[in-house]
């Protein structure tokens, strides 16, 4: 679970994405989205998994049958989409750029965005509503740095190389210049 900032611009840290992320982000930003709608506007309970452990779950008034289960609510990423209005309209909008990208490099829609692209449109009702907060950084202390910005980009030079690739996009220059002009 993550949202991997690499650029204060949704649309185009969507488009900076490499392909392993356009797919999986899709699915983890619309878990996020549901998240918070579940834990803010949610009635909460406890419930029981496969092998009788407790767990707390929320029940939703309008959409339980429609968002997806709530997920890690004390992951960094979670409690940040649901800091404030602005930081969950960030993430819906980069969930919906990542849907746009995912077209554009596969020539097909993600299940997900068919599934919960206009329910996640509009925030939680009891979503604080108040300006974009400082991205939070879930990754190796030695990957933060005070911009999370560049935090990300460090990130992604050094934990994805790996498997970078772009489909049908150029590497981004900062990573080209991470990686020695690869």
């Amino acid at each position: 679970m993550n949202i991997f900032h690499l650029d204060r611009d949704p649309v185009q840290s969507a488009q900076w994405m490499i392909d392993k992320h356009v797919v999986k982000m899709i699915v983890e930003s619309a878990q996020l989205l549901s998240t918070a709608h579940r834990v803010l506007d949610g009635e909460e309970y406890y419930d029981k998994n496969k092998n009788g452990h407790k767990l707390k779950r929320w029940l939703h008034p309008t959409l339980e049958d429609k968002l997806y289960k709530a997920s890690m609510v004390n992951h960094p990423s979670a409690i940040w989409c649901r800091e404030s209005t602005a930081n969950y309209q960030w993430l819906y909008t980069h969930f919906m750029e990542l849907c746009k990208e995912y077209t554009y490099r596969y020539g097909k829609t993600h299940s997900t965005e068919e599934k919960l692209a206009k329910i996640l449109k509009a925030y939680p009702k009891n979503c604080p509503k108040t300006g974009l907060t400082e991205f939070y950084q879930a990754m190796p202390d030695y990957c933060k740095r005070r911009d999370p910005i560049d935090g990300y980009r460090i990130y992604y030079i050094n934990e994805k190389r790996g498997f970078a690739n772009w489909t049908n996009r150029v590497m981004p220059w900062w990573f080209q210049q991470g990686v020695g002009g690869a």
